[in-house]
């Protein structure tokens, strides 16, 4: 008896179905790796600019400035916007520094006591949207002279899409043997010791949560600022040509970390957007 030699349509049916299923999967373990790889990259982006964010209101914070004449002034205090909890928070903080930290290298007053600015702005009608900052001279302004109006934000990242702040209490800065953070600052003629920074950054996809990146900040300036000294009392304390005292009490200049001799991290701000 001869029988023909080949496969029979069932055969090749079953034969194409069976690679089918293969190279279905082989696809789709592919795309798994493909977008793993793309989000551990785009956490790594995030994380990298969270950091450097940090690193430039942590210089900028430790730079911060007050004058030493004697008493309390409110246009050198530190402030506090308080505006939400978790990722929905939309802080804002303001206080007066010196050097080039959160201004940039090419900024006209950076050597000069200038006022800080930073909150999240949600954007819409194609306006930027993250973590913006505004900068103005304290000195030599006009009466008129309104920020809210004449100084424009300059965006420093927009990958952040959340700010939240706590100072210490100024009077009890410990309670139960822990650190008694406060959402408020009620003093604006004086800075608070330390300030406890929160970013929340964009995820990587929609659909997952924030990255929380956070960093205790103390800022020299909180003796100084809580007790002016005149004069009488500043003894060997080397001051500024303005009268302030610089970061430290050593009479180095501030370089954007608030250590003398110490440069700040490579600024991510063109100076040129806040003049004045």
């Amino acid at each position: 008896m001869n029988w023909r030699s080949g496969f029979t349509l069932l055969e090749l049916i079953m034969a194409i179905m069976i690679l089918s299923v293969m190279m279905l999967l082989s696809f789709f373990c592919f795309d798994a790796v493909v977008q793993s790889w793309h989000a551990g990259m785009a956490m790594s982006e995030s994380l990298g600019q969270a950091d450097h964010v940090i690193e430039q209101l942590t210089s900028g914070l430790r730079s911060a400035y007050y004058p030493d004449t004697g008493a309390q002034l409110e246009e050198y205090g530190f402030q506090l916007g308080n505006h939400g909890e978790g990722p929905e928070a939309r802080d804002s903080i303001g206080w007066v520094k010196i050097g080039r930290a959160l201004v940039g290298e090419d900024c006209g007053f950076a050597d000069s006591p200038h006022r800080i600015n930073v909150s999240v702005e949600d954007g819409g009608n194609g306006e930027t949207s993250g973590l913006m900052v505004k900068a103005w001279r304290v000195d030599l302004q006009l009466d008129e002279f309104d920020p809210e109006k004449e100084v424009q934000p300059v965006a420093i990242s927009p990958q952040v899409i959340g700010l939240s702040c706590r100072v210490l209490d100024k009077d009890q800065p410990e309670k139960d043997d822990e650190p008694n953070w406060q959402d408020t600052w009620d003093f604006s003629n004086s800075i608070p010791k330390a300030v406890e920074i929160t970013l929340y950054m964009k995820p990587p996809k929609d659909k997952d949560e924030p990255l929380e990146v956070k960093r205790i900040v103390e800022i020299p300036m909180f003796d100084l600022s809580q007790n002016p000294r005149n004069k009488s009392q500043k003894g060997g304390t080397t001051t500024t040509p303005g009268g302030g005292m610089r970061p430290g009490g050593t009479g180095t200049r501030p370089t954007g970390g608030g250590t003398g001799g110490t440069r700040p991290p490579t600024p991510i701000m063109p100076g040129g957007g806040v003049t004045r």
